[in-house]
């Protein structure tokens, strides 16, 4: 399996969990889905999105601010999150705090599945001579 795939898959995970947290641990007038079905839709669209916003966000800041780097996944992750509860696909309903407090678990959520170990992280660079 090419290794930009199992970083995907696992990014899917850690935003899977994210989102199930963030929909357990807030109230539900802030941050909820409609339907189970919703989710997995909501899901797939945020993970593409994610994805996408990352690699935009990145570019553009490396350009522009080098500095603030750091802050793409929290951006990326927040300009998914709008343009899922946005779309008329998903069940995903944020309002109020949720908007906050719902970025900040899902990205976390997201950075710390990445510390786990696996075949993901072990790759070699090849010298070419």
């Amino acid at each position: 399996m090419p290794r930009f795939l199992l970083g995907w898959l696992l990014g899917l995970g850690g935003n899977a969990i994210g989102l199930l947290l963030a929909g357990l641990f807030l109230p539900a007038d802030q941050f909820h889905f409609t339907s189970a079905t919703g989710f997995v839709v909501s899901l797939v669209i945020f993970a593409i999105l994610s994805g996408l916003f990352t690699w935009l966000v990145l570019k553009f800041l490396i350009r522009n601010a080098g500095s603030i780097v750091a802050l793409t996944g929290l951006i990326a992750t927040f300009l998914a999150l709008l343009v899922t509860d946005l779309l008329p696909w998903g069940s995903l309903d944020i309002s109020g705090w949720g908007w906050i407090w719902g970025t900040l678990i899902v990205w976390v959520c997201g950075m710390f599945i990445w510390l786990i170990p696996g075949p993901w992280r072990n790759f070699k660079k090849v010298e070419r001579r």
